[in-house]
Order: C-alpha cells, then structure tokens, then sequence
C-alpha cells in the first residue's frame, strides 16, 4: 500500500517562478495549470520555496513581487515511501511538498491530488466505504445566510468549504475559501498579458447563494474512498459531501480525511503479532501468506489493533492421528477478539471488557493445519464483521 518511492507519484514536469514574478503573473500561471501551489526558484539563494494560490489571492497589489508571500517548504526526498510522505505532509501542514534528492536539488512535486491520483487504484481505499473516513458532524448554514456570516463561520472553525443547504436541509450548493477570493476580491484578468488590476466589490452582506458553487459533486454512503478520491481528481475539489438519496447531508470527505486514513492505517498495520507454537515447514510459506492477508483485513476492520497473538497446540486423536488447535487473539481499544479453530467445528470466545460469550458453530470436522488456522482467522474477521454492522445499524 503506497510502499512505491513518492518520486513515482510525483509530478516530475514542475512549473517555477523567480521571487520577483509579479503576483498577477504568477495567479495567471496558477491558474492556466489548475495549480493551487508553485515553487520558487532562484533570487539571492538557491533554496526552494513555495506560494500558494489563496495567499496571493489576498494580495492588494498584483505588480508586487511573489517573495512577499514566499516560504520555504518542508521538502521530501525522492526514495521516501509514499506512504511516508503522506505522513510528512500531513505533519508539515502542507498540501504539496517539493521532491528532492539528496543534494537538495529540485526533481519534483507531489500533491494532495497526486496522492488521490494514486489512491483511486488502491486496494486499501476499494475495500473502505466512506463511512470509515468521513466527518459526520457537517457545518452548514441556509442558503439564505449572507456571506459576511458563512465566512464568519468557516474561519471560527477553520474550515476551506462550507455546505449551503435549502429550507429543507437539503444540499443545494457549497462555497469554499478561494469562491470567495475570486468572486468578491479577485483582481480582473487580462488572459493576454497574464496581469491584474485591483477591484473590490462589497458583496458579503449579500446572502450566500449568489457564489456558492452548484451543482456540488457528492457520493452516496455506499461508495467507497477510492471512488471518492476518482471524484476529487476529476472534478479539481478538495471535498465530497455525502448525501442520502433524498439529498439530505449524511457528512463529508476531504482529502485531509483520506490522508489521515491512509497515515492512520500504517500505524494500525504495524501490529506485533506474536506466534506461540510451532508452524511446521511444509505449512509456514502458505501459513504466513494466509497470516499476513486476514491481518490486513482484520486491521482495516478495527480502528486500532494493539496486539495479534496465534497461539498453535498440536495435538494427537485416538490412533495416533495428529491435528492442530489455534487459536487468534485479538486487541483492540474495545474488545478482545478471540476465535478458535480445531476438530469438529469452530468455537469462538468474545470477551468484550469482562464479559464472556461461547458461541459454537457446528461444522464439518477439520484436521487440517491450514484450514484450522483459517478458521481461527475468519471467526475473528466475522466478529469484528458483526460488530461493525451492529455500530451502523445503531
């Protein structure tokens, strides 16, 4: 998942600026290229650094020079992981990072859109509905509400978009940060110069819907992240709502949300899983494949897993026959799973915080290793299966 170089998914075609383009120049480019950030090169330094488009959106002066508003960015280098990186900019605060070698030099830049680019083929975001990464909580107001109050509203909760609903709590249109800058302070263009000169319009008394975008681009809660991510490519938005069929608001993905998903489930695949016993060498290969797939599966189903342990009994049956018992114990902040697979069926513990519950399901009788650890490893799956259904139907 993501283990591929961050060089692989990075944008290697970098567009720059010299810290003495001119504001107006440099939001021309931006914008000509969909771009929401731009690398600095050059002037008195050979640093990198790095502008982006909703600072210069607030510039008075479009002839000023972009050095005004420059930075020098958190860069990383190309052979990081791009599982890695993804945890790198989620720590630096920024949506795009410059990509280095290790002399410092310039190769490339990698974005939010680069990582959703990447992330609508992977199997980790198929197999995660929305649901697991979404905000429930919504902010939203009427449509009615002016604009002085819903940006009011997106700066007290540090929002870059804000859902407009109808009278009947309906979604009808979103307004994001950079609606408002171009709509109500953005300098005129002329597209043949690339330039711009200064014109404010008092408008946010005026109510919201007159900028708000719409239609809005949503998904319904049965979709999974890496559709979403599909959405956010194809449309340039940095935000899904996610609606019912009745277009009520059921919550909201962003791409902040689908990163910190991916940086959360590293941390949750890194789980100490401890084996007692013994897995005899014509069955380890296959055993430790089975492992590691059911372990992917099982750590995507729970929010945090603290620990995995198999503990392995090989036992001997009247005439001397000889057939395994594992049994798959698993922590989590909640619960502790606990499934069993041996002769004549599969028996499953579930202790959830002290309490205990037996439940056997009959079964054909299984004397096989590989089939034994199976249905230890799928006993739990279901468990936390249930659990999870159990939580949505709530």
């Amino acid at each position: 998942m993501f283990e591929e170089p961050v060089i692989e998914i990075s944008t290697v075609e970098v567009k720059t600026v010299t810290p003495d383009t001119s504001i107006g120049k440099a939001i021309g480019i931006m914008e000509q290229n969909s771009f929401h950030n731009l690398i600095v090169l050059g002037g008195t330094t050979d640093e990198i650094h790095m502008v982006n488009i909703q600072d210069l959106l607030m510039a008075s002066n479009p002839e000023s020079p972009v050095d005004v508003f420059m930075f020098k960015p958190h860069c990383i280098h190309k052979d990081t992981p791009a599982i890695d990186a993804i945890v790198e900019m989620l720590g630096s605060g920024q949506r795009a990072a410059p990509v280095v070698d290790s002399g410092g030099k310039l190769l490339g830049i990698v974005t939010e859109y680069d990582v959703m680019k990447r992330g609508v083929h992977s199997f980790i975001l198929k197999d995660t509905e929305v649901e697991d990464a979404m905000t429930a909580d919504v902010v939203y107001v009427e449509r009615t509400a002016s604009i002085g109050k819903a940006r009011s509203i997106m700066r007290k909760n540090n929002l870059g978009h804000l859902l407009i609903v109808d009278e009947h709590n309906r979604l009808t249109g979103i307004l994001t940060e950079g609606d408002i800058l171009r709509r109500i302070y953005k300098p005129k263009q002329r597209m043949t110069a690339g330039e711009y000169k200064g014109e404010k319009v008092p408008r946010m008394g005026q109510p919201v819907y007159m900028v708000m975008s719409t239609p809005v681009i949503t998904a319904t809660p049965d979709a999974n992240l890496a559709e979403v991510a599909g959405l956010m490519c194809e449309h340039d938005i940095r935000a899904v709502p996610i609606v019912k069929k009745d277009q009520s608001l059921r919550g909201i993905v962003t791409m902040h949300d689908i990163m910190r998903y991916l940086s959360e489930f590293r941390e949750r695949r890194r789980v100490n899983i401890e084996i007692q016993g013994e897995i005899e060498d014509e069955y380890k290969d296959l055993a430790m494949r089975i492992i590691d797939t059911e372990v992917r599966k099982i750590v995507r189903l729970a929010r945090r897993v603290h620990w995995i342990k198999l503990v392995i009994k090989k036992e001997r049956a009247r005439g001397g026959v000889s057939y395994h018992r594992i049994g798959v114990h698993v922590k989590t902040p909640d619960k502790l799973y606990v499934g069993y697979g041996e002769p004549g069926g599969t028996q499953t513990l579930i202790a959830a915080r002290g309490a205990g519950e037996i439940e056997k399901r009959a079964d054909k009788r299984r004397w096989d290793f590989i089939a034994a650890l199976k249905d230890a490893l799928l006993s739990v799956r279901t468990q936390m299966e249930d659990d999870k259904d159990r939580h949505k139907r709530k």
